[in-house]
């Protein structure tokens, strides 16, 4: 359970996360933790059992909940978590926003094109979204800025690259600032490489 004032990605208090995450959280818990591993994950989020609903909206810190349970039953930290859950998730999210990704896209395209699949899930509810805006560098590297009171650019990082394994390309992601360490907002670079 979240102890008051902890927070595991800066989160402020009454904000909902779509529920298609929470939904991925339970994907990543049985892959990760085996069979049993969504409840042993709500148990020790000190959650009820429950079934979360893809397209409704739930609080931010029941996702937090979970987050802090994955890491401590992982061992991995939350930062490392959260890149190991983006990018187990690209697959099954890309069936899920297939109809938004245009054949031949490359993952730079993908990247530079994320604010207009956003706008998709923007439609389907009323959670609020990260600030994202991506630019094409050159014709292998984007450049990313990603700020959001959640902080979950580990997730996006770890999207990317399991994005990119998913359309059969490889990046390098290299991060050059972070909310973590105290930036204002995070900056990385996407870079595609043969």
């Amino acid at each position: 359970m979240i102890r008051p004032g902890a927070r595991a990605w800066g989160a402020p208090q009454s904000r909902d996360m779509h529920g298609i995450i929470f939904n991925q959280l339970r994907g990543y818990a049985l892959e990760r933790l085996g069979e049993k591993g969504w409840e042993t994950l709500l148990r020790q989020a000190g959650l009820p059992l429950r079934v979360y609903l893809a397209f409704q909206s739930y609080p931010d810190e029941e996702a937090e909940a979970l987050v802090l349970a994955a890491s401590k039953l992982t061992g991995m930290p939350v930062r490392a978590l959260l890149e190991d859950f983006g990018e187990s998730i690209a697959p099954s999210m890309m069936k899920i926003y297939r109809a938004s990704i245009h054949p031949g896209w490359t993952i730079l395209d993908v990247v530079i094109n994320v604010e207009r699949i956003h706008e998709r899930v923007r439609r389907d509810s009323n959670v609020a979204q990260p600030r994202l805006e991506c630019r094409r560098i050159d014709a292998s590297s984007v450049h990313v800025t990603y700020s959001s009171p959640r902080k979950l650019c580990g997730m996006g990082i770890g999207f990317a690259r399991g994005l990119a394994r998913e359309l059969g390309q490889r990046v390098e992601v290299h991060e050059h600032q972070c909310m973590y360490k105290g930036a204002p907002h995070c900056e990385f670079l996407v870079k595609q490489v043969a």
